[in-house]
Parts: structure tokens; sequence; C-alpha cells
């Protein structure tokens, strides 16, 4: 084998190293990116939340705030009642999230959540 084939093999080996390190980079780039993107969208998520008593526009009726210990000189026929309306409204908020993030997947819905079944 001549001299100068060793040069063409390392220089080829070199040329595959460097474009292996830079599609790395490249990878981590974007992978480092779509974290902050989430970071940001998560941070703001959690700042934008109403204060205690306030109702956000998508977030439904504010929560009762009580004292600890306040539900034992309640009345249990209205503690029942909020109890039960609460768990609903959670599970409507539960079905309107499945809903709504089905249609940003292309999903298929079920008739269940539309309320055709």
């Amino acid at each position: 084998m001549p001299w100068w084939s060793w040069i063409l093999i390392w220089v080829a080996l070199v040329a595959c190293t460097l474009v292996v390190l830079l599609l790395g980079g490249i990878y981590l780039f974007r992978k480092g990116m779509a974290v902050v993107r989430g970071a940001a969208a998560d941070l703001e998520r959690v700042t934008a939340r109403p204060a205690a008593g306030e109702t956000a526009d998508d977030a439904g009726p504010a929560a009762v705030v009580r004292v600890p210990g306040s539900a034992v000189f309640a009345d249990p026929d209205r503690m029942r009642l909020e109890y039960e309306q609460g768990r609903e409204l959670r599970r409507l908020a539960r079905r309107d999230r499945r809903v709504a993030r089905r249609r940003e997947r292309g999903q298929m819905q079920s008739l269940r959540d539309l309320g055709l079944n």
C-alpha cells in the first residue's frame, strides 16, 4: 500500500468523526432547546395561576378555601353535595382535557366523551 493511502484513510476517519460530532451537537442543541421551551411553558402555566378566590377563564369556578378541620362542624348533607359537585366538575374537566388532547393529536374521539353514546 502506498504511503499516501494512509493519509487518505486518516483524513476520511477524521472527517467521519467530525461529521458524527457535528450531528451529535445539533441533536443535543435541539433537545436542549425543546427542554427550555417546555420549561418556559411550565413556568408560565405555574405563574399564571389565579390567586385564592379568583377564577381563571378556563379553570372553572374557584375552589372554596376552608380552614382545616372546619368540615367537622359543617352539615354532612352540604359537605356530601359539595363533594359530589366537585367530583363531577373534575370528571368533566378530565373529559374536556382528553377530548382536546385527542383532537390535538388527530386521534379518534370516543362517542362517550362526545356525549353521543
